[in-house]
């Protein structure tokens, strides 16, 4: 442990219905790197692999991309079936849907339930492709009941926000899923992204000065993936000209990192709906269901703090709102930052999507 830092030693790789290799969102690392950020989500980690485990089932990890959900979902699958030797099955939220449509098709919607029902742990990634598809989440909902008060297995599932707010899921899915413990993934701090960014060197043999790493991991702000990425951009040109990568270059790819213009309304909206499994269309419609509103709220505080945009324009722009129910929006969401860490993570994702000078 390095300043509160801990490491939770994962298995790397982990075969679903496609083959998957070690690559995943903390850069095929072989530990879940935690910080004071997700003290939660470790608790949650090490109860899953102890026996007798502590009975958070169903286990829901949510997070905004680059979270490390998919890094998670692997690893802690292949540290059961390796601690544990029992089935095990990991599925990606589209294999799911995928699958069960076939078996629709064929007429074999009997292999597919011993398929999947038959497990000790199954572990389903990202639900956003369920939502709006009410027979696959009813043979989900089905599964669950097989799950876990037939078999007493553990299920595992990954999603962008709690599934109470994703629109398009059924309220059986949502309080199935709600029944056991919801954990949410926050980004990582500076202290976990500097670990994270020696971590990352060290597995591509890279030599990251910890001047460079302490900088860049003060000045990013980012996601695993992103992290990553900037490793490797300083590296290549480094590598080229033969030396080490030293603090003037790091400073200097900051500087272009933080030079990008406002978004647009249009970006905005399009990047929340997607952020919150929404259309785009329904930001800007009249519906007044709760995952919608939530969404929509997002948009309009995100627009007003990251554009010049006046409250009459923002209005305009989803849906006709006037500039009273625009700056309703924005008061609301700034009491719930305040209160709901799933209001904040969300907001703080989707502004570090267009961080500038002067903002983040």
């Amino acid at each position: 442990m390095v300043d509160s830092i801990v490491e939770i030693p994962l298995a790397a790789k982990m075969r679903s219905t496609t083959q998957l290799g070690d690559a995943s969102e903390q850069g095929g690392l072989r530990a879940f790197i935690v910080g004071p950020e997700n003290r939660l989500a470790e608790a949650a980690v090490r109860g899953v692999l102890q026996r007798p485990a502590p009975g958070y089932n169903p286990l829901v990890f949510y997070g905004p991309s680059g979270t490390g959900k998919s890094h998670l979902a692997r690893g802690l699958a292949a540290a059961w079936r390796s601690n544990f030797r029992q089935r095990t099955f990991y599925a990606s939220g589209a294999d799911f849907v995928h699958e069960f449509t076939d078996a629709v098709d064929t007429h074999a919607v009997d292999d597919f339930r011993q398929r999947y029902g038959q497990v000790a742990l199954l572990v389903l990634d990202d639900l956003s492709p369920l939502a709006h598809k009410g027979a696959v989440q009813q043979e989900l909902i089905f599964l669950i009941d097989t799950l876990l008060a037939e078999n007493d297995a553990q299920l595992i599932v990954t999603a962008s926000a709690p599934p109470a707010m994703i629109a398009g899921l059924l309220p059986g899915l949502q309080s199935r899923l709600a029944a056991g413990l919801s954990v949410p993934l926050a980004p990582p701090s500076a202290g976990t992204r500097l670990v994270l960014l020696r971590r990352l060197a060290e597995q591509k043999q890279i030599e990251l000065p910890a001047a460079v790493a302490r900088l860049l991991a003060d000045g990013l702000n980012e996601t695993v993936p992103e992290l990553l990425g900037a490793v490797l951009q300083l590296h290549v040109p480094a590598q080229l000209d033969g030396r080490t990568i030293d603090v003037e270059m790091a400073r200097r790819y900051l500087a272009d990192r933080f030079d990008a213009g406002q978004p647009t309304l249009r970006e905005i909206a399009s990047a929340t709906a997607r952020h919150f499994s929404l259309r785009v269309g329904d930001l800007r419609g009249p519906s007044r269901r709760r995952a919608v509103v939530a969404g929509r709220d997002a948009a309009i505080y995100l627009a007003r703090q990251l554009t010049n945009h006046s409250l009459e324009q923002i209005g305009r722009h989803f849906g006709g709102r006037d500039h009273t129910t625009v700056l309703h929006s924005c008061r609301k969401t700034e009491r719930l930052l305040k209160t709901d860490p799933a209001v904040r993570q969300a907001i703080d994702q989707l502004h570090r999507t267009w961080r500038k000078n002067g903002s983040g």
